[in-house]
């Protein structure tokens, strides 16, 4: 049941992770400010829709919940209310930020190049554009998650990202349109594939789906549920990118080869990820399900069979992405100064991952799907500022380890978040918390 639900999971990941590799390398077609820009613009873009999909997943909770105790009327009212809430949400963001986005990026970048902040100011203006988009799409997967119907919310990432790619090489390539192309292929494929699942999670054909969706009927009580999963989530999550945003201004100031390497890392990051991410997924609408039925003992089962599972792939995975870590660095065509700190700190990351990557990450996310979103959220920013940050500064600036710096505090971190979550699901107090 498990291979079921994760393995169209993971291939969406699989894919994810070489369109946002191939996104990256396309962008170093145009050059080394180029990719330095959408670098910058690329954290803020995580806090934004993180916590937007954070929202999503809080209303996913309370919908697998419905589910599983088989109260379908008031899973329709969540996912209705959910919708509603996610568009007004991202919109406004999206609005403010297009206001306040050249002030907003003085602040982010500080002393930048002035052509690294042009890339990112032309990027920045372009990409928010799709945030909405990105909301409904967001929403609509987890919903579809909810439901355990993983295989439509896989295709149609796979069908985004190769629609990005193929706008991507047309408007960087052919028609030489630079970062303004990279943005707004992103704009136009998230709008084309947002716009098709929502027409999906309107067909009654579904367990739970939007009734009428132009009847605007807002249900505060329901409102109520999902933002109290919700809110929780996105804070914890909004925390978290905050906090890189923050490591942000540091990483400038190591130097434009530094901030390079940086940006061809994250988008590796996510293929050593691909495992956990697919297992994460799926072990919230598991456990969700498992607490809605009051099935306590079973979802402890799957909690602890999916943590040994990710530990197993995780070696095997990150090991193979150890091996092969120079050819995929070289896919970017940097100078061989960025491929050399790259190389560092992708050693690190993968040697992290595989020690404690699912305590850290896969762990609270079953923790979530029981309703454990205060605790969660709670010790994510806790050990956000007070080791990833900190130890960052100390080991970055002040014992001379520059952008590598920076990720071994992010090490320190998940140690720390490891032992945490790992106490609090051997303590038992999230079997007792009550969603619906």
């Amino acid at each position: 049941m498990i291979f079921n639900l994760v393995f169209p999971i993971m291939l969406q990941q699989s894919v994810y992770a070489l369109a946002k590799v191939a996104n990256t390398a396309m962008v170093a077609y145009v050059g080394q400010t180029a990719v330095a820009g959408v670098s910058v613009v690329t954290t803020v873009d995580n806090l934004i829709n993180s916590m937007i999909n954070a929202l999503a997943i809080g209303g996913a909770v309370v919908i697998s919940q419905y589910i599983g105790m088989n109260d379908l009327e008031k899973g329709c009212a969540a996912v209705k209310n959910s919708f509603y809430i996610i568009v007004i949400i991202s919109t406004s963001v999206s609005l403010i930020l297009l206001s306040l986005r050249v002030a907003f990026l003085r602040l982010l970048t500080g002393a930048v190049e002035a052509e690294v902040f042009q890339n990112a100011l032309v990027y920045f203006t372009v990409v928010l554009l799709s945030y909405p988009f990105y909301a409904m799409f967001y929403f609509a997967s987890a919903v579809f998650r909810a439901m355990c119907k993983t295989k439509i919310v896989s295709l149609c990432t796979v069908g985004m990202s190769i629609t990005d790619l193929a706008l991507k090489a047309v408007f960087l390539r052919v028609l030489d349109m630079g970062v303004f192309g990279a943005g707004l292929s992103t704009l136009i494929s998230s709008a084309a594939v947002s716009l098709l699942m929502i027409v999906l999670v309107c067909s009654p054909i579904n367990k739970v789906y939007i009734k009428r969706i132009f009847h605007v009927k807002l249900d505060f009580e329901m409102i109520k549920r999902v933002l109290g999963i919700g809110v929780p989530n996105s804070v914890e999550n909004g925390m978290f990118q905050f906090g890189l945003l923050a490591l942000q201004r540091l990483a400038v100031s190591f130097g434009t080869a530094s901030l390079a390497a940086n940006a061809i890392i994250k988008e590796l990051c996510n293929l050593s990820n691909i495992i956990p991410t697919s297992y994460r997924l799926s072990a919230l609408t598991i456990v969700g399900q498992c607490m809605g039925a009051g099935e306590k003992e079973q979802a402890v089962m799957y909690i602890n069979y999916i943590v040994k599972v990710n530990y197993i792939l995780g070696l095997i995975f990150n090991a193979a992405c150890i091996i092969i870590a120079n050819p995929l660095i070289g896919l970017f065509s940097m100078p061989q100064e960025v491929n050399e700190i790259a190389f560092r700190i992708f050693i690190v990351y993968c040697a992290g991952s595989i020690l404690f990557y699912p305590l850290s990450f896969v762990l609270p996310d079953a923790l979530r799907g029981a309703g454990d979103t205060k605790y969660t959220m709670l010790v994510s920013t806790v050990t956000m500022f007070s080791m990833r940050i900190c130890m960052a500064f100390v080991l970055g600036r002040w014992f001379g380890l520059g952008i590598l710096g920076l990720w071994l505090a992010m090490q320190l971190d998940w140690i720390c978040r490891s032992i945490l979550f790992t106490g609090r699901f051997l303590r038992g107090k999230w079997k007792n918390i009550k969603v619906i």
